[in-house]
């Protein structure tokens, strides 16, 4: 399943700091091409549906509204995207709480 896919290739990043700090430079296109070289299986549109999913529920979790006046969007600036994500968003969330992620369709 692909949403396991790009929850495995960000909790990568989360715990590799080199590899984060390598790709969270690249363009998008780059960084997928990287994490299929590494074995992870996912179209772009597969990850950006993940991602918003993951924001979206990580807003819910927090009781706050998905919109421009979130809370964490603070958090990200001066991180990139990519960054943001692995280590803020993704880490936010017990292995519990991924996998009740993950089984949502």
């Amino acid at each position: 399943m692909a949403k396991v896919e790009v929850i495995n290739f960000l909790q990568k990043l989360a715990t590799a700091s080199e590899l984060r700090h390598q790709l969270k430079i690249l363009p998008k296109h780059e960084v997928l091409t990287d994490a299929q070289q590494l074995g992870y299986k996912f179209t772009e549109q597969e990850f950006d549906n993940t991602v918003w999913d993951l924001e979206i529920s990580l807003a819910k979790k927090l009781g706050e509204s998905f919109n421009l006046n979130f809370s964490l969007w603070e958090a990200m600036w001066g991180n990139y995207y990519l960054e943001f994500i692995a280590t803020n968003v993704v880490d936010c969330f017990s292995v519990a709480e991924i996998e009740d992620f993950i089984k949502q369709p």
